[in-house]
């Protein structure tokens, strides 16, 4: 259980550091994820695999930040993509359109505190109090995901007709919950 708490962390530090509006919105940059105007940078990735679904997470944060937020570390400004994918594990190639997504959230520039995520600002989500911020359509496409890197796109439209995309190519933290 403590393992999980520090997994669900790491994605909300990842989820809430942001860019500023005014941040260069180049769409042939890599990892990146991009609300309307809005560019955020992605510089980690999170694959954990858990039961019958993989949380898969982005963040602004690197690798070295999060496994210092797992020891205390308070991280702030931190953008988090989040997504949970109704699949037992991702395969390259595939597709998951957004009945294959439970849940997918995108949180800028928030914090952790204690390992605990607080604060931000929500860009996008698939079901929340907020009807013009979630996503009436949209998928994440796989498109390598090997041992040690993992390259994706997603395409989403939010309600209020903001476009969302991304992707990510690189390597990623490997959570494996499945045997505790």
């Amino acid at each position: 259980m403590k393992y999980l708490k520090t997994i669900i962390l790491v994605m909300f530090t990842i989820v809430l550091t942001s860019c500023s509006s005014d941040d260069d919105s180049n769409t042939s940059e890599s990892n990146f994820i991009k609300v309307g105007e809005s560019s955020f940078e992605m510089k980690a990735a999170l694959v954990e695999p858990s039961f019958n679904s993989v949380f898969l997470s982005l963040t602004n944060k690197t690798e070295a930040e999060i496994n210092a937020s797992f020891s205390g570390t308070t991280l702030n400004n931190v953008d988090y993509f989040t997504a949970r994918i109704n699949h037992f594990d991702l395969t390259p190639g595939e597709t998951y359109d957004l009945d294959d997504i439970y849940s997918l959230e995108f949180i800028v520039n928030g914090d952790v505190f204690n390992s605990e995520f607080e604060n931000g600002f929500s860009q996008f989500y698939k079901s929340g109090s907020n009807a013009d911020l979630e996503v009436t359509s949209g998928h994440i496409t796989v498109i390598d995901y090997s041992v040690d890197n993992i390259t994706l796109s997603l395409e989403f439209e939010r309600a209020d007709g903001v476009l969302v995309s991304g992707t990510y190519n690189g390597s990623f933290i490997y959570l494996d919950d499945t045997n505790n």
